[in-house]
């Protein structure tokens, strides 16, 4: 009996053991801190179910620490595939060989967007010269937006900002800097123009109740992209299933952002600016910002 009992349990691990064998590796999507986290991962949930459903494997979805946390997370190959700031996307591939995936395209402002420094509109400044001894908001180091393309600015006008402000604060996210301004904990800061669109067509702020003191040149979106080691037929699956995912389950795009209209392919020629901008400020600067933790 004991050997009967002995040899139906050896079989029974057998059969878990062999099954278990047939499961697929989880694909693990890695997100920038754009905005909350939590609510990021919320967001992204049914994206993340229609790719289980598509590709045919469980996938994990984290948000990183910071934006320097994807990179590293991507060369220790604990992401598969990175959405990324336009910045942190050239710093990436400084590291690491990447693969474009694909790109969200909106419904008014189509591939890119722009960066702005906004201040509440009855804070008495009114110009960009305004700022000087103002206490200053940014998003991240990593933030391409809400860092790096105004850094650039401030540096073609000669201007070092941590004399300039009065104080500078990093909020962390492009929603943070903009409930820092309007609460009047800092005067002004910089941010992407989708966030304050986003804050206005909610009507969590008044059009009346900001400024723009500046706006960049356009800028290309946040890309999905691929580490070049991941296997060929699993990025061909994700390819294909984003940029279907406007048909197949419009819903779950809208949840992660109700701007897209949908998402398409792209070629690394769209970042040219951007790797213009990063060859400018140096490698330091990346390693500095983007590839220390």
């Amino acid at each position: 009996m004991i050997r009967m009992y002995a040899t139906l349990a050896l079989a029974a691990a057998l059969a878990l053991t062999l099954g278990c064998s047939d499961e697929k590796e989880p694909l693990t999507v890695g997100l920038i801190p754009s905005s909350d986290p939590t609510a990021m991962i919320e967001r992204f949930a049914p994206i993340e179910a229609y790719l289980e459903r598509e590709l045919r494997r469980p996938v994990d979805t984290i948000v990183t620490e910071n934006y320097a946390g994807l990179i590293d997370r991507m060369k220790s190959r604990r992401v598969d595939i990175g959405w990324f700031g336009a910045f942190s996307y050239i710093a990436a591939q400084s590291e690491l060989e990447l693969e474009p995936m694909v790109i969200q395209r909106r419904e008014e402002s189509g591939l890119f967007y722009h960066s702005v420094i906004v201040t509440r509109a009855d804070s008495g400044l009114t110009t960009f010269e305004d700022l000087a001894d103002a206490d200053f908001a940014f998003v991240d180091r990593g933030s391409t937006s809400g860092f790096v393309i105004p850094y650039a600015l401030f540096k073609s006008r000669g201007i070092e900002y941590e004399g300039h402000f009065r104080s500078v604060t990093f909020s962390g996210t492009h929603d943070d800097v903009l409930e820092d301004v309007m609460e009047g904990d800092v005067d002004a800061g910089v941010l992407e123009d989708l966030t304050l669109q986003k804050w206005i067509a909610s009507e969590k702020v008044q059009p009346s109740e900001v400024r723009v003191l500046w706006r960049s040149e356009r800028l290309p979106g946040s890309p999905f992209a691929a580490r070049k080691d991941l296997d060929d037929d699993l990025k061909s699956a994700f390819r294909q299933a984003m940029t279907a995912v406007h048909e197949k389950d419009p819903d779950a795009m809208k949840s992660f952002d109700d701007r897209i209209e949908q998402f398409v392919t792209f070629e690394d020629s769209l970042y040219t600016h951007i790797q213009n901008i990063s060859t400018i400020l140096g490698k330091q600067y990346v390693l500095d910002n983007f590839l220390n933790n």
